[in-house]
């Protein structure tokens, strides 16, 4: 077992505009976050693709050393314990989500797991992260 933790990452923080949409403040990124998984949709938000992708990659900057493939024969487990910041947050699956497309770009179709549900905390916001290879 390989276990890890992921700090929250720096976001910018959003308002609500004169239109009702929510933008981007301007200046450096203020707000700690644990970022959940994202796709574009029909109507691509592409403020939160691009944090989603800066996402993957602040994983990937935290996560240990590893060579690890998931297959049919010898799937892995990850499981995440979500502390959020405040109770304006993610999904802990998604950000489950999150941390096993960064941990495998390759394909997670073997890659399963649990997510415990959110717990706070505003001063060291993180994911803790477990990785257990099965089968092996």
């Amino acid at each position: 077992m390989i276990r890890f933790v992921i700090p929250a990452m720096l976001c910018h923080a959003k308002k609500k505009g004169l239109d009702g949409k929510m933008r981007k403040v301007p200046g450096p990124p203020t707000v700690r976050k644990l970022v959940g998984y994202y796709t574009n949709g029909k109507s691509p938000n592409f403020d939160r693709a691009r944090e989603y992708s800066d996402w993957k990659q602040h994983v990937a900057r935290h996560a240990p050393a590893m060579v690890l493939d998931a297959t049919r024969a010898h799937p892995i487990r990850v499981d995440v314990w979500c502390f959020f910041p405040n109770g304006a947050h993610s999904d802990p699956e998604n950000v489950r989500k999150g941390i096993v497309d960064a941990l495998f770009p390759g394909g997670d179709k073997y890659v399963y797991g649990y997510h415990h549900f959110p717990q706070y905390d505003p001063a060291q916001p993180c994911v803790v992260v477990e990785v257990t290879p099965c089968g092996r």
